[in-house]
């Protein structure tokens, strides 16, 4: 299982785009910056793999907000065959990605294997004013902002404040 301490490409690639009252973040906004992103991500900075993962993105946002469905990213799904591998030791598995989708495929691999018995282990920040997405590595699945300094505080000293004025 992926964690924040791992380099994560699926969380990454969501929190690539980040819109502020006054500026747009994107990570994926030039081709040069785009290119330096997906090479820092395991990619060789292609031209489709630029494509790939400014194609991917909006549809893996909506996808981890509930807004599309698993259909939508059949594109990425289907773009990977994995096959074995035997050897004295046993078994391991080889995934065979479509350079087209690279960017997109492994991203779907990484999200696979954030799925448990409790659910997404992906998940986007609770905060309502915040676009971010985290990768819960609590032992409980529980974790609910992205980062508590910032929407976790503010959160709790909206409660605060809410129980002060009751009172």
């Amino acid at each position: 299982m992926t964690t924040d301490a791992e380099r994560s490409m699926l969380l990454d690639l969501v929190n690539s785009r980040i819109v502020w009252p006054d500026r747009v973040q994107d990570d994926l906004g030039t081709d040069a910056a785009a290119s330096a992103w997906v090479i820092a991500h395991g990619g060789e900075g292609t031209a489709a793999e630029v494509d790939d993962a400014r194609a991917v993105r909006p549809v893996l946002v909506d996808f981890l907000r509930g807004e599309r469905g698993l259909d939508d990213l059949a594109p990425w799904t289907g773009a990977v065959a994995r096959h074995p591998v035997f050897d004295v030791d046993g078994v391991t598995w080889r995934d065979e990605i479509d350079p087209a989708r690279y960017v997109g495929a492994r991203a779907m691999l990484e999200w696979a294997s954030l799925q448990g018995p409790d659910g997404s282990r992906i998940r986007p920040c609770a905060a309502s004013d915040c676009q971010h997405f985290l990768i819960d590595t609590s032992r409980a699945n529980s974790r609910k902002w992205h980062s508590m300094e910032t929407c976790g505080n503010r959160a709790k000293a909206r409660r605060h404040y809410a129980r002060t004025r009751q009172a």
